[in-house]
């Protein structure tokens, strides 16, 4: 990733997701129903877990709720993110690490979490080969990414304004079916596709084959 981008994600506070669901009303509401749709779709599993950009830890928790395994691995890009995660989670494994060069074996983890991730990174087509390297077979994925309809530009130019921060933290756009063409030629079976949030947020849950 580039040093922008980094420096991006540095420059957001560990505690950003957890204050928003707090204080901001349109956050609360954002996050619940990100958290409520994913959560749906989770199905237990014995075997380790990763979750790809997981920040400090706030939707890991959610999905530790409904997993079932307490195998539980996370990176990100942020070294203060991931220092927050290491408290909330003190038994998960969480690292520093690039999403296009994972740190882990292939054929090793039984569900792979990558949530609102795939429009931060500059090369998606690595991360994506990534996650399949490292999903076992029959293992399956569930990948959250907003899409660029009117009212989402809408909203995100709103939202840039009081959070300029973020202002350059979406280097990719994905309309239509286009983060389904990028994952065709992977060994993914797409098992579930929904749209929520007024069609700005898309759910894709797939098993490797």
């Amino acid at each position: 990733m580039s040093k922008t981008l980094l420096k991006v994600h540095e420059d957001v506070p560990a505690d950003h997701y957890d204050r928003a669901i707090k204080y901001n009303l349109f956050q609360k509401y954002w996050h619940f129903r990100r958290f409520k749709e994913v959560l749906e779709v989770v199905r237990p599993v014995s075997g380790p877990v990763f979750d790809v950009g997981c920040h400090s830890g706030t939707f890991t928790l959610k999905i530790l709720s409904k997993v079932g395994s307490k195998k539980i691995y996370g990176i990100d890009i942020s070294e203060q993110a991931i220092r927050g995660a290491k408290k909330k989670i003190p038994y998960g494994h969480f690292q520093v690490a690039d999403a296009t060069n994972l740190p882990f074996k292939s054929n090793f983890f039984d569900a792979v979490f990558c949530l609102e991730v795939l429009e931060h990174v500059d090369d998606p087509v690595t991360v994506l080969a990534e996650i399949n390297r490292v999903l076992k077979k029959s293992g399956y994925g569930v990948l959250l990414i907003p899409i660029d309809n009117k009212l989402f530009k809408i909203i995100w130019f709103l939202w840039t304004l009081y959070y300029p921060v973020w202002r350059h933290a979406h280097v990719q756009s994905y309309k239509n079916n286009a983060l389904e063409k990028l994952i065709k030629n992977l060994d993914f079976k797409i098992l579930q596709i929904k749209d929520f949030n007024l069609g700005m947020l898309k759910i894709i849950v797939f098993e490797k084959i």
